[in-house]
């Protein structure tokens, strides 16, 4: 029997590049996604699926609780507080006040995958990206958004690793940070600047 091996460093890096930056949703065009599929992805996303599910009930059943201890508070509740569909003007965005936990496509994680392996030059990785990936209506600008979200997550566990005892994952994003730090001075592709 030939049973998968564990992944090496770089590996095990690029996985977590990819699932992370798999969160960010991407702006798609009307159309099917006609590019590379990840079955990594797909199986991580289906854990994504489930938690994110539990997370919608436990807010909804919250909201519940403290609604049926006092229903006046009904009507200070705004219109489409739990709208989960997106913006008309910004796709990545929704009217909700409370989280809705939206289920994000594997997509952002194989632009990831593609940014990550590519081996062509910097003057062409825009054109190429946006041929690979029709189907996407900016790839280049939004896989600059997920290299913020990744800088911001590692912030953040920077800043709680020591008090959660959570250093080995600190390490490794550190690892994998090196990793994507190299592929975007090669191809000169840094974060967006994200208002804050």
């Amino acid at each position: 029997v030939d049973y998968p091996k564990a992944p090496d460093a770089r590996a095990r890096s690029m996985l977590l590049l990819t699932r992370v930056m798999s969160l960010v949703p991407m702006r798609l065009k009307n159309d099917m996604w006609n590019a590379d599929v990840a079955f990594d992805l797909a199986a991580f996303h289906s854990l994504v699926r489930i938690l994110k599910r539990a997370l919608r009930q436990l807010v909804e059943a919250s909201l519940t609780s403290i609604l049926l201890l006092d229903l006046g508070r009904v009507n200070s509740l705004p219109d489409g507080f739990m709208c989960a569909s997106p913006s008309r003007q910004d796709q990545t965005t929704t009217p909700a006040v409370l989280p809705t936990f939206m289920l994000p496509r594997a997509c952002m994680g194989i632009v990831v995958r593609y940014f990550l392996e590519y081996s062509g030059s910097a003057a062409q990785f825009v054109t190429d990206v946006e041929g690979k990936f029709p189907c996407c209506q900016c790839a280049a600008k939004d896989l600059q958004l997920a290299f913020a979200f990744w800088d911001d997550l590692v912030r953040c566990v920077r800043d709680i690793a020591a008090p959660l005892e959570a250093e080995e994952l600190y390490q490794e994003m550190t690892q994998a940070t090196g990793l994507l730090a190299a592929q975007q001075r090669r191809l000169k592709l840094g974060p967006a600047q994200v208002a804050r």
